[in-house]
């Protein structure tokens, strides 16, 4: 292995392999709209033929006044206008909203918008227990919605994608199952070995136009590769989220996607010549300390929520990766610089917008089940878990991906990359939280202030 790795590292170019790793997923359509060759836009969206095969697809989101009003305006066409007004804190009663569903159920109606995007709730920030009246509620900052130019459901305001139901039903039964959730998109062994060989016997120093048309080959010996899907359905939104968002995560690393971030960096324009590994990058959750109340019936989260981590791993001739001792300071340098700007790329591109939200209702089941909130309001979700009675719609399973690859000039020398994944264990994550107290009682008021009895309440499942 260690002369085939000199091999490489003597092409008068660089050739790297994004390799990924686990991840979440559940239900929902795939996202299409029309093509924008610049690529200098937030998430478009992707399309899955019918083959499997996933393609990025790419739009400009629109921002500003203009988008803002384009969305009210479509907005006031879809929802009641109570739930399009803006809130700094909805609550949401997983009890009632469960009422809410098995009603509509039994009338033979199609779920509201506003079941299905969960009220238009951007984020989780609470969970509140409350005993007397036998709600648990999530609770954290809404607004109403509309389809964005990707016909992914975004924020009037903030564009933003709402919680899902689809999402949260996913997310219970992956955790009441205990199944770990993953996602991977891995090149075939056969032709990682295919292309050592390939590097083997096409190692001398060239021009930059015969390095690039090296790249191209390579691209095409590697060809499609493969997606796997595990612990949720593949061709749930949750599934197709997971890929995409991994998937998108390469084309950004690479500058093949440019976001409306400012100054964002790739990988590609931080790796110098003479160094050669694959690389395996994935995310995961990152959530700072949660505070719970004395009593155990709330409970306040923090933290961004998804964070980027690296490992080089070393392709042996049969195309077997293994881990590597080493994990170069560019990758490092890489992973923490895309972990902090994580925020700014939610902000601007939906799709990892909507990977926290997936994190978020990946953790907060496991809390629910962790800390048996459920059983405190006398609450079993029979109905959420239920898949024959409430299903999970699935579009096209995402099975394989085109292999990218982008060059750069550095130091008289041609730098290539060809391009990791994401991985949720839910529970472990809830174990590896610290639990701050509520010594200031804060947290308890801000519980004591949200409550609404039902005879105060509009809607008997939501409230401001």
């Amino acid at each position: 292995m260690k002369a085939s790795v000199r091999r490489l590292r003597s092409l008068w170019s660089v050739f790297l392999v994004v390799a990924a790793a686990g991840l979440l997923s559940t239900p929902v359509q795939a996202q299409n709209n029309n093509n924008n060759n610049n690529n200098n836009n937030n998430l478009g969206g992707n399309t899955i033929d019918q083959q499997g095969v996933m393609k990025p697809v790419f739009g400009i989101e629109q921002s500003g006044k203009l988008a803002e009003k384009r969305r009210l305006a479509a907005a006031g066409e879809m929802l009641e206008q109570d739930v399009i007004s803006a809130s700094p804190l909805r609550m949401v009663s997983l009890v009632r909203l469960e009422q809410a569903v098995d009603q509509a159920l039994l009338a033979g109606e199609e779920l509201s918008l506003e079941i299905q995007y969960l009220a238009g709730l951007q984020r989780i920030d609470y969970i509140f227990v409350y005993p007397e009246s036998g709600d648990l509620v999530l609770a954290g900052p809404a607004e109403g919605f509309s389809p964005g130019v990707a016909g992914r459901m975004l924020g009037i305001q903030s564009g933003r994608p709402p919680l899902r139901l689809d999402d949260l039903c996913v997310a219970l039964r992956a955790v009441r199952r205990g199944e770990n959730i993953g996602c991977s998109i891995d090149p075939v062994p056969e032709r990682l070995a295919a292309l050592e060989n390939y590097v083997r016997n096409n190692s001398t120093a060239s021009s930059r136009a015969v390095v690039r048309q090296r790249y191209q080959q390579m691209a095409r010996i590697l060809g499609m590769q493969n997606i796997r899907v595990w612990g949720v359905p593949p061709g749930s939104h949750f599934g197709q989220t997971l890929v995409e968002a991994d998937y998108r995560m390469k084309l950004l690393s690479m500058g093949l996607e440019r976001p409306q971030v400012r100054g964002f960096r790739t990988h590609l324009s931080m790796i110098g010549p003479g160094s050669n590994s694959v690389q395996r990058w994935w995310l995961s959750p990152l959530y700072g300390q949660f505070v719970r109340s004395e009593d155990g019936t709330a409970y306040q989260l923090s933290g961004q929520r998804v964070q980027m981590s690296a490992q080089e791993e070393l392709t042996d001739s049969a195309g077997n990766r293994t881990s590597a001792a080493f994990t170069r300071f560019s990758t490092q340098q890489y992973a923490k610089y895309f972990t902090e700007k994580f925020a700014d790329l939610a902000a601007a591109t939906p799709i990892f917008a909507e990977l926290q939200n997936l994190f978020d209702l990946a953790v907060v089941a496991a809390l629910l089940d962790r800390q048996r909130l459920s059983e405190k309001v006398g609450w079993n979700a029979k109905l959420l878990l239920d898949n024959e009675r409430l299903p999970i719609s699935e579009g096209n399973v995402p099975q394989q991906v085109p292999t990218v690859f982008a060059v750069k000039d550095s130091r008289k020398r041609v730098i290539g990359l060809i391009g990791g994944g994401v991985q949720l264990n839910a529970t472990q994550t809830i174990r590896g939280i610290r639990f701050d107290d509520d010594q200031d009682s804060r947290l308890a008021d801000q519980a004591a202030a949200s409550f609404r009895p039902q005879a105060d309440r509009k809607r008997s499942w939501w409230w401001d």
